[in-house]
């Protein structure tokens, strides 16, 4: 016994040195675990946003306070702050949409002052560091006629209110800023001279009077106690007077003064009009003049086309060029540049001259005196009209991969020296990434990802520019300014995945057919580049087969029911193409069957509807004048349909009405005896032209908001019978028999197409919803979500469970086996359905989605004042673990299983060889 606890104590006085030293092991993994972590409910994760404030208006250098900022506002009623170095917002204020939202008047001292509304205005005060509101006041106007003419400017502490009636007199009120009292009665001063043409330079109103070829150049101070009229003959001013014109100065100048006939530039300088001797650069040149170190400057910026944006300064006493204002070295582009605010500093210690300059693009650009841009904010995405979701291209590697599965041909030592090959070269990639270690180089083309959750997000806003947006990031890789383009019915077509992109627009000044062909991903013009045609569109379409390039042509139908085929080549696969066109004002809807004839292709017209009807009770006479279409659906061509049918609780199937051809009409007619309006929904086939079901609500007013997908289709109006917003759901089934064959394809001329059963239901919203959209999938495999974007600045993400028209008041035994339920009139919407958590997003216009490369993902993108991107999972991340899966614990239990497998065999071995030996 004294033997064997001899022989024991020393392995255990050594194992016990192996569990303190594991001790140790087990603290020091348990620090590094604890700076692992995840953001709380993937906060800012999946997801960006970018705040916007519109096209800008007014702007003023805030010099006051001690953080420098400019205070600008927009052409979309927005008050904002941005940051001077880095042109982040501040603080911003969204006023109303509407005229009444409209900002007439900013003024920048030691508090910021605006004035907004369409009589009656609202005057406001608000503090420039924080945006807080410190006063209001509101000012209604007698004469509501000429109230749009009204020009606002602060003078001495006061706010001066000036009406012209042309013709005839100017009335000048003035106001204490803060109060809104008002400082004696209004001035009406005699100026017969006023006209439309006239131009405010505080406190100088300034107007050119007469007949052609006795022109006078007269000006009036508002402010001053006497009237004093300024006049001088136009004819020795400048030669033509046919071109005589007359506005303002830009920048805020610190000096009243205007530019003549875009020639001469002109100040107004005790009661007398001071011709400079500075000569305008460009007639499109925006002028300003500033105070400075150097005395007053004169500062002009214009573009040119071939050579760029120009930028000088002249002293305007000595008229002499400031050599340290100067071109950019850099060939900036800045189309139609105006300066929106400048200021200089006027002693040699403090900051040079900086300007906020505003493109025709909507870009705002803050430049330094030498041409530097310091910042520049994209304005142009607060007004989004299209995007769309483009998959990048596949890496080299992964294309020559699939170029060797292409290669059919060949023997097998042909395929064999192949994968050699392409093994070899991946081996070589891979140690090249190991060398440049984590270093990546940002100029890398884009590649798509293996769930091919990474996109290309291409953006066509109002005024014509395109960009190209990284999806993960939101970061700007492109941009491109197409001039001309009404971008209001503007629509994308992908003819070629991650190659080629098709912009279908008008022409702003013709109204013509604009297309603009380009590559989504690094923005170059490509295909058919830009053209414009003769005529004006009617409707597009792409066919749906490609050619051995896999491009999709692209088919037009114009004004003259002429059709054009790009690429011609593809004229010869345009049979059994059908295309319909739908006016809006008219409420009328044709249909057309395109056939080649073997040398063009000719639109035949097959059916026409019109929705109007013309009844008694719409418009006069029995005219449909009050009838209109509000929007029109179709499907969506590359949606897959998940099943064809439904199973329901007795195990039976309720096979789907899926009609790919199916259009979404909603109309809103008024009627004129009862003073009430109604929202007509039809369900339209668009290649014979039968109306499949419809439905009317009536007194309602009709929304242009509605989602088609499957065999369900939804649309939002507004009940003015209960004062709220409703929303309307159809379902379209063939029966428990199937109209078809199986596995025959849907044709809208069979024969033995039915009725289609239909399901109705109407649901309450709580809120008034500003955008619809539904999430996509790659097969449709994961449940349906309606995306509905309200006007509180929320999106909710409502399952279509909830919006079904079948679900049941009482539901039975088999109903509730098949997972319908119980029907209530209140649609909820809850707090968690917000995928936006507490990110306001404001002016929600659209909401674009687009399937991803995981069945249960898809992507958003929320356009409006603000851009959105984020993913939702209708139904939860199926095929992909969770955020916090516990990694650590599974390696740690498939260590120790492994470990235990295999001292298990071990001492089992040990253990057979004992019981051998016995």
């Amino acid at each position: 016994m004294g033997k064997l606890s001899f022989s024991l104590k020393p392995n255990f006085l050594g194992l016990l040195k192996f569990l303190n030293s594991f001790n140790w092991f087990i603290v020091f993994f348990s620090l590094v675990n604890l700076s692992v972590c995840i953001y709380e409910d993937q906060i800012g994760k999946f997801d960006w946003r970018q705040s916007y404030v519109g096209r800008i208006k007014f702007a003023q250098f805030d010099t006051v306070s001690t953080a420098k900022k400019i205070i600008v506002a927009t052409e979309e009623n927005v008050l904002a702050a941005l940051n001077l170095k880095t042109g982040q917002v501040v603080w911003r204020h969204v006023f109303e949409s509407a005229s009444t939202g409209n900002i007439e008047l900013l003024h920048v001292a030691e508090k910021v002052v605006t004035v907004s509304g369409s009589n009656p205005y609202l005057v406001r005060g608000w503090d420039s560091a924080t945006g807080v509101l410190l006063w209001e006041w509101s000012l209604t106007l007698q004469n509501n006629d000429q109230a749009e003419f009204s020009e606002w400017f602060v003078e001495n502490s006061a706010l001066v209110h000036m009406l012209p009636v042309f013709g005839s007199h100017i009335e000048v009120s003035m106001y204490n800023l803060m109060t809104g009292q008002n400082r004696g009665s209004t001035s009406k001063l005699p100026a017969l001279w006023t006209n439309e043409g006239c131009v405010l330079s505080a406190p100088y109103y300034t107007c050119l009077s007469g007949n052609p070829g006795s022109h006078l150049l007269i000006s009036m101070d508002l402010t001053s106690n006497a009237v004093q009229l300024i006049s001088k003959p136009l004819s020795q001013l400048i030669t033509n007077e046919y071109d005589s014109s007359l506005r303002s100065l830009d920048g805020n100048s610190i000096v009243p003064g205007f530019i003549l006939g875009d020639k001469k530039i002109s100040m107004i300088k005790n009661n007398e009009f001071d011709f400079l001797s500075v000569e305008l650069m460009d007639p499109s040149a925006s002028v300003a003049i500033v105070d400075s170190s150097n005395g007053l400057i004169i500062l002009q910026i214009w573009s040119d086309d071939e050579k760029g944006f120009f930028i000088t300064g002249h002293s305007l006493a000595t008229g002499k060029e400031v050599a340290e204002i100067r071109r950019p070295a850099s060939g900036l582009s800045i189309p139609s540049p105006e300066i929106s605010a400048v200021t200089c500093g006027t002693s040699r210690d403090v900051q040079p001259c900086r300007l906020l300059v505003t493109a025709q693009d909507d870009a705002s650009h803050l430049l330094h005196q030498n041409g530097r841009v310091v910042w520049t904010r994209e304005e142009a995405l607060a007004s989004v009209v299209a995007a769309e979701f483009v998959d990048l291209p596949v890496s080299d590697l992964d294309a020559a991969i699939e170029s060797e599965f292409d290669q059919k041909e060949g023997s097998v030592w042909a395929a064999f020296s192949r994968r050699l090959q392409q093994q070899w070269q991946q081996l070589r990639t891979f140690l090249a990434s190991l060398q440049a270690g984590e270093q990546r180089d940002h100029s890398q083309p884009l590649v798509r990802d293996y769930f091919n959750l990474h996109k290309m997000i291409v953006i066509l806003t109002d005024v014509g520019k395109i960009f190209g947006i990284d999806n993960l990031t939101g970061e700007i890789v492109w941009r491109r300014y197409e001039r001309g383009v009404d971008a209001s019915r503007a629509v994308f077509y992908t003819r070629r995945h991650a190659s080629l992109l098709t912009v279908v627009a008008a022409h702003e000044e013709t109204g013509n057919g604009l297309i603009i062909s380009f590559n989504p991903i690094d923005g170059s013009l490509a295909g058919e580049r830009r053209m414009q045609l003769d005529t004006r569109l009617l409707q597009c379409t792409l066919l749906n087969k490609p050619d051995q390039e896999k491009l999709h042509a692209l088919v037009l139908l114009d004004s003259e029911e002429n059709v054009q085929v790009l690429p011609r080549s593809a004229a010869v696969h345009v049979d059994n193409t059908f295309m319909y066109v739908a006016d809006k004002s008219t409420a009328k809807i044709q249909g057309y069957a395109l056939r080649y004839d073997g040398k063009e292709v000719v639109a035949q017209k097959t059916w026409s509807l019109n929705l109007a009807g013309g009844g008694a009770g719409f418009g006069p006479d029995g005219d449909s004048g009050a009838h209109r279409i509000v929007g029109v659906w179709p499907k969506p061509s590359a949606e897959r349909a998940h099943s064809p049918g439904r199973v329901l609780g007795d195990r039976s199937v309720l096979y789907k009405h899926n009609n790919p051809n199916l259009v979404l009409v909603l109309t809103e007619a008024r009627d004129l005896h009862h003073k009430e309006s109604w929202v007509v929904a039809m369900c339209v086939d668009a290649v014979s032209g039968a109306v499949v079901t419809s439905q009317v609500q009536r007194r309602a007013r009709a929304l242009p908001l509605a989602v088609h997908s499957d065999n369900f289709l939804a649309y939002v109006y507004y009940s003015e019978k209960h004062r709220r917003p409703e929303i309307a759901t159809l379902e379209l089934y063939e029966g428990q028999e199937r109209w078809l064959e199986a596995g025959a394809a849907f044709s809208s001329f069979a024969s033995n197409n039915k009725m289609a059963l239909v399901s109705r239901a109407a649901y309450v919203l709580p809120a008034l919803p500003a955008a619809a959209a539904l999430t996509r999938t790659e097969r449709a495999l994961a449940a349906r979500h309606v995306l509905l974007a309200l006007t509180t600045g929320a999106i909710v993400e409502v399952p279509w469970a909830y919006l079904e028209p079948r679900r049941p008041v009482t539901p039975t035994p088999e109903q509730r086996e098949e997972g319908l339920i119980p029907y209530a009139p209140e649609l909820p919407l809850p707090a968690e359905a917000v995928i936006n958590y507490n990110q306001t997003l404001h002016r929600i216009t659209n909401i674009y989605t687009a399937p991803s490369g995981l069945e249960s993902t898809s992507l958003v993108l929320a356009a409006g004042l603000d851009l959105f991107y984020t993913r939702v999972a209708p139904s939860k991340t199926f095929d992909l673990l969770k955020d916090d899966f516990d990694y650590y614990l599974i390696a740690i239990v498939l260590s120790a299983l492994i470990v235990a497998t295999y001292s298990t065999k071990y001492f089992a071995s040990r253990k057979l060889l004992k019981m051998a030996w016995k």
